[in-house]
């Protein structure tokens, strides 16, 4: 009877852990597909480490619908094949959310692994519409701006605040990203300059060794411009812009936001009158509060500064995420787009943030123009664009006749 007894007691006791146990909830997975070497290091390496700041922040917290978020990180090396991968190893793995590049080109081959599997799908930072249901699918979003709102920005900002008028755009045609930075600008611009405003065009690209043909016709451009638009990224932008003021034209160079921040300047020496759209100014000049407690926050968790104005995307990106999670009360893919569907004006670290069935990324959120004078940043003014990209611009459909 004592040994029945003791038998019972022991039955009775593990009946009494195990329902606890069994409660506990499972993590929340979230892979990320980015580049952890290779080029594209400078646009995914600070958004990826401001991504885990704020998940660490919501796991101090309690976790996500008391659940811990769970990372693991799988290395595209910058390659579009390897992104493909990865993007299928994290699948795989189980993730209920899978984060990819901060470029649509090399962000889209993993996002589609994502979409397959009828799984969410961030990209850091694309500045791509495609990064979405008109693109990669439905359940695919990006917390940036399409590019062409950045050079919508500088066309309004320069023709407005410089009294520029006319623009010679030099193209760099290697990403979809920069063709579409490039025709936000000559819709903006044209608009305001008139077609005679463009005073000429040219194209590049990004891994060519020289433009010294492209800077000869610039140089017998007539009329001559006042202002070159460069719509490009690194390392092929800085290459271009220190054949520009080697060759001697000091003319001001509007740019978009792949040539922001710091770390390519010493390519160019003292480089001035450049004027460049940003998502923040990581040099502890922004006007905005969200942001100085954003920088705050990086600087405590890693020792310094972000080195890009990117990383203010990955922020906002699980921001977002999460805040969309906890309205569904699922990580479910079609319960979380649909809360992100109904964003409206939400206010996030980044800015005001809108989505719609229609359009995964955002058309009409601030930037802020930073300028460079021998070598220095220094920050203007926010600009939020006037004109709001069509979906013709947005996706470059020809005009209709």
């Amino acid at each position: 009877m004592k040994t029945l007894a003791r038998r019972l007691a022991a039955i009775a006791l593990a009946s009494a852990v195990l329902p606890s146990t069994a409660q506990t909830p499972p993590p929340i997975k979230v892979g990320f597909a980015v580049a952890e070497s290779g080029w594209m290091t400078a646009y995914d390496g600070p958004p990826l480490k401001a991504a885990m700041l704020r998940i660490e922040e919501i796991n101090r917290q309690g976790g996500l619908l008391g659940r811990r978020i769970e990372t693991v990180v799988a290395d595209t090396r910058s390659e579009r094949e390897q992104g493909a991968k990865a993007g299928e190893s994290l699948v795989a793995q189980g993730v209920d959310l899978l984060v990819v590049s901060s470029d649509y080109d090399y962000g889209a081959p993993a996002a589609l692994a994502a979409r397959k599997a009828g799984k969410l799908a961030f990209s850091l930072g694309a500045g791509d519409p495609k990064m979405g249901p008109l693109g990669v699918g439905p359940y695919v979003f990006t917390p940036n701006l399409a590019a062409q709102v950045e050079g919508i920005t500088m066309a309004e900002w320069a023709y407005k605040r410089k009294g520029l008028r006319r623009a010679y755009v030099l193209e760099d045609q290697s990403i979809e990203y920069s063709k579409s930075g490039c025709a936000g600008f000559r819709a903006g611009w044209t608009r305001l300059a008139g077609d005679l405003g463009i005073a000429g065009s040219d194209s590049f690209k990004n891994g060519d060794a020289s433009i010294a043909s492209q800077i000869t016709r610039l140089r017998a451009a007539s009329p001559a411009p006042d202002a070159i638009y460069l719509c490009t990224y690194n390392p092929g932008g800085a290459s271009a812009i220190r054949q520009l003021r080697a060759a001697g034209i000091e003319l001001p160079i509007l740019a978009n936001v792949g040539m922001t921040d710091a770390y390519w300047l010493p390519a160019v020496q003292q480089l001035s009158n450049f004027y460049v759209p940003t998502y923040m100014s990581i040099f502890g000049d922004d006007p905005r509060p969200a942001i100085g407690k954003f920088l705050a926050a990086f600087t405590a968790r890693y020792g310094a500064r972000p080195e890009s104005a990117y990383a203010v995307l990955g922020y906002s990106m699980v921001e977002q995420w999460a805040l969309a999670v906890q309205r569904a009360g699922a990580t479910a893919a079609p319960a979380v787009t649909a809360e992100l569907e109904k964003f409206r004006e939400e206010a996030l670290t980044v800015g005001p943030t809108t989505y719609s069935n229609q359009l995964h990324i955002q058309v009409n959120r601030p930037l802020l123009i930073m300028e460079v004078q021998n070598g220095k940043n220094k920050a203007i003014e926010v600009w939020r664009n006037e004109l709001v990209p069509s979906t013709q611009l947005l996706f470059r459909m020809p005009a209709k006749p």
